[in-house]
């Protein structure tokens, strides 16, 4: 039967005792609201689970989860929820949207009232091996320390003093000689790795300076891996409770306090006249350049996801791809958003697709080059210490271990997401092939194909000589590279034979010993219902960091965690 809005359930206590437990929410369920400045032609509303992942909900759905508070079962639910949304709704539907959407997805407890056991997403290029450093307490008075960093005057007064500082350092003053004093020094590279460090830290306390100055906490901060680099990260997930501006401020913050850095550091300089001080503006500059990036989960990407009201961009590359062939139907997960979000995300997996593709193939062709280039400059540097802390230089037998540290930090993270993606991918295809023979045929035949394009570029001896000084390694190189893997010569073909042009052509017409180009000539500086809906999971919002070498750059994950990775979103809809 079904209840119109003036129609009264039964009262609970006529309930049958066998009947099933009413429905509550799941233990640690934050119920967050409709998401401000969304992209959806209807805001989704948003629930964070215990675990910290946000969960996108319809209204629909949202309003269910509200009104499940353990005392009211079905009927009364029905009646409830359908005088808030002005429709009829039976016992039936509310039924089936709580053990079918809602359980599912971890809100409210199962039918019979146990807690439900949800596997937390594992996002698209989210970061990885997260181990929190400091408590979410801790982190609020960080940023409440720092927070008034971002009153206007100050970010005016910030923004205008950096500017000023740019034109001085790079039009007049000029960067050769920090530079040159310090690759001549050697011994400057372990306070320089600090004071990378150091700010990658002070970044993520930018994200949790601005969650907080925005009127949303911050949560734990930590550190983990993000594709191949060490990063550190904020969970700023209860940035989405902020409009859209607060969230863009909570993305910015790091880059903010990265300007921070460049003059507090060009003060130094001008107070001490310490020309390698000037490196740190410069490594700063890059970083800033690298976290603005939106291809991968950094404070780029969060910053359009904000923008466009579309928090879990990843998810919408298959969508979006499936939907440009002409005989298939655009994605329901396409089709819910607003006609210039479905245009801007569209241009946006156009350009960050073949990027991600482009970069992944150069990886795979040049792995040998860059497992020989590390092996060969991990082997001088551990001579190097040797013979420092043979002679009792402590400090220089110091900065050799912890280079080669540094060296294989990266190296090792490469191996692991390319297995990770090698992993994640494999399933993919088995899973959506179950039942098409002919497709996992396909599949099949195509891993083959690319296991022996993979052996050509891995098996050849030559594939694993160090990268050369007169290498320039531009991307004209790198696609060179990739089409002479088929010749199974290695992807150094092409130098090898430059060199022995060179090698053995000389004015008088001679011919001179060609070079052995196997030798090591030196190496590189380191459903179907009476009432649809459906939901959508985000991960968390972590902004995060990375710092190796002399180089620190910052990549984010997931939903409003921090990973100088800045904020993202890391969010479940209920899709």
């Amino acid at each position: 039967m079904t209840l119109t809005a003036d129609a009264r359930p039964a009262a609970s206590g006529d309930r049958p005792s066998n009947g099933p437990v009413p429905p509550r929410l799941a233990e640690g369920i934050d119920l967050i609201g409709e998401y401000e400045g969304s992209g959806y032609k209807e805001p989704p509303s948003l629930v964070r689970r215990a675990d910290g992942q946000v969960i996108q909900l319809t209204p629909l759905l949202y309003t269910v989860a509200e009104q499940a508070d353990g005392s009211r079962d079905y009927a009364e639910l029905a009646h409830v929820v359908g005088q808030e949304i002005g429709r009829a709704l039976t016992a039936d539907n509310i039924r089936f949207l709580v053990e079918e959407r809602l359980a599912p997805l971890g809100v409210v407890t199962g039918p019979d009232g146990a807690q439900p056991a949800v596997d937390k997403a594992d996002p698209l290029l989210a970061l990885k091996f997260r181990t929190a450093v400091i408590p979410q307490r801790v982190a609020n008075v960080v940023g409440r320390i720092f927070m008034p960093l971002f009153h206007a005057p100050i970010v005016v007064a910030v923004l205008g003093a950096f500017v000023a500082a740019d034109v001085w350092l790079f039009g007049y003053h000029g960067v050769a000689q920090a530079v040159r004093q310090s690759v001549y020094h050697p011994g400057l590279f372990l306070p320089l790795f600090a004071a990378v460090v150091l700010s990658a830290g002070f970044h993520e306390i930018g994200h949790a300076a601005a969650c907080r100055f925005g009127g949303a906490k911050p949560g734990k901060m930590g550190c983990g891996l993000y594709l191949a680099w060490p990063a550190f990260y904020t969970d700023v997930t209860d940035a989405y409770r902020l409009g859209k501006r607060a969230r863009l401020r909570t993305d910015l913050g790091g880059v903010y306090f990265n300007v921070i850095v460049v003059l507090a550091t060009v003060g130094a300089y001008l107070a001490t006249g310490f020309e390698p001080l000037l490196l740190l503006v410069i490594i700063m500059h890059v970083e800033i350049a690298h976290q603005l990036l939106p291809v991968v989960r950094l404070d780029g990407y969060y910053i359009v996801a904000d923008l466009t009201g579309v928090p879990d961009l990843f998810n919408r590359i298959g969508p979006i791809m499936r939907g440009m062939v002409p005989w298939r139907k655009a994605d329901e997960r396409v089709t819910v958003l607003k006609r210039w979000v479905r245009l801007a995300v569209t241009a946006w997996v156009l350009i960050v697709v073949p990027l991600l593709l482009f970069q992944l193939v150069m990886i795979l062709v040049h792995l040998p080059r860059i497992l020989g280039t590390s092996w060969d400059s991990g082997a001088k540097q551990w001579h190097t210490a040797s013979a420092s802390f043979g002679h009792g230089d402590l400090l220089s037998g110091i900065t050799g271990v912890l280079q080669i540290v540094v060296l294989a930090v990266p190296v090792l993270g490469i191996v692991l997401m390319l297995v990770r993606v090698f992993q994640k991918g494999g399933q993919w295809t088995w899973q959506h092939t179950e039942g098409k023979p002919v497709f996992r045929v396909a599949a099949v035949a195509a891993g083959g194909g690319l296991v022996a394009l993979l052996a050509m570029a891995w098996l050849p001896k030559d594939s694993y000589t160090p990268i050369k000084p007169q290498e320039r390694g531009t991307l004209a190189e790198g696609v060179v590279a990739v089409r002479d893997v088929s010749t199974g010569r290695g992807t150094i073909l092409r130098s090898t034979e430059a060199d022995r042009r060179k090698a053995t052509s000389s004015s008088d017409g001679t011919v001179s010993n060609p070079s052995d180009s196997s030798g090591s000539s030196g190496s590189t500086d380191s459903t179907t219902t009476t009432v649809p809906a459906t939901s959508t999971t985000l991960g968390h919002r972590v902004t995060s960091t990375t710092a190796s070498s002399s180089r620190s750059t910052t990549s984010t994950t997931g939903q409003p965690t921090t990973t100088s990775t800045t904020g993202a979103t890391s969010a479940t809809t209920a899709p």
